[in-house]
């Protein structure tokens, strides 16, 4: 599509911004084959041609037209040197043959490569973050993608609760220390203070695995916190909508949402009513 509107394009801010989209686009395709894969992630944009080429992927050229691409997509991006137009023309040109190419040669070459990620144990996760996060926090929890056996992005989420209120200087601290218990990045470490979060966000770290929980209390009062900011927005949505009493508009909110909003049901933050 991107090369589509290449060719069509006329304007010059138009065809390097379509060239640096189009570099953008492959360059992070390729990045994620490798993390998909289970592959050494790559320190820089400009090894991914040679991460693919030690792993029977790419041959030389195409890792070298890779590294290309990579210092091309700088140099547009960050504006490193005056750029020439003509040059620039000059590329697009060969793009729209060498962009189709190399992803038809780069989807070819895994084909015979094993697609099944490594098997992560999130419980030895948890208890290295366990380790790290003790007595710093009051409430942990690992959710996201990692929890439901999706790492193609590489990220840890973790919502933490500390205590008196949240510390972004802290928050940093753990981010660090939580990438060097599980050797990684720290860019793949994106921890959160619950109490931040918007409702629906705070429910859906809750039901995340639990790494620390030395406050059971506050466990209950966020999530029943939550449950009731989520309930006084839609009875408000429902409100706006239908002209009934209010018993009705809990009847619809019930039926909708679970029947934790009949008012003839106490909200439960740990389970629905029946």
């Amino acid at each position: 599509m991107l090369v589509t509107e290449l060719e069509a394009e006329k304007s010059y801010r138009g065809i390097e911004k379509l060239v640096q989209l189009i570099i953008q686009s492959i360059l992070d395709l390729c990045l994620m084959i490798i993390i998909a894969l289970g592959w050494e992630r790559p320190k820089a944009y400009s090894e991914i041609g040679y991460t693919l080429r030690e792993s029977g992927v790419v041959g030389d050229d195409e890792a070298e037209l890779l590294k290309s691409m990579a210092g091309l997509r700088n140099v547009l991006v960050h504006a490193y040197a005056a750029v020439n137009r003509g040059k620039v023309d000059e590329f697009a040109e060969r793009l729209k043959v060498d962009a189709p190419r190399i992803v038809s040669t780069v989807l070819r070459g895994i084909k015979e490569k094993p697609t099944d990620p490594p098997i992560e144990d999130v419980a030895e996760v948890v208890e290295k973050l366990r380790s790290a996060l003790s007595s710093r926090v009051v409430l942990a929890f690992l959710y996201g993608g990692r929890t439901k056996g999706y790492t193609l992005k590489g990220d840890y989420d973790i919502a933490v609760l500390m205590k008196p209120q949240c510390d972004l200087y802290k928050l940093g601290e753990l981010i660090v220390d939580a990438a060097k218990a599980l050797g990684v990045p720290e860019e793949n470490i994106d921890i959160v203070c619950i109490d931040m979060l918007p409702p629906e966000y705070v429910l859906e770290a809750l039901d995340g695995v639990p790494i620390i929980i030395d406050d059971p209390v506050q466990l209950f009062e966020l999530r029943y916190r939550a449950i009731l900011q989520l309930q006084s927005f839609y009875f408000f949505i429902f409100s706006s909508f239908f002209n009934t009493p209010i018993v009705d508009n809990f009847l619809i909110l019930s039926l909708v949402t679970g029947s934790f909003f009949s008012p003839r049901c106490p909200i439960n933050p740990f389970d629905k009513c029946l």
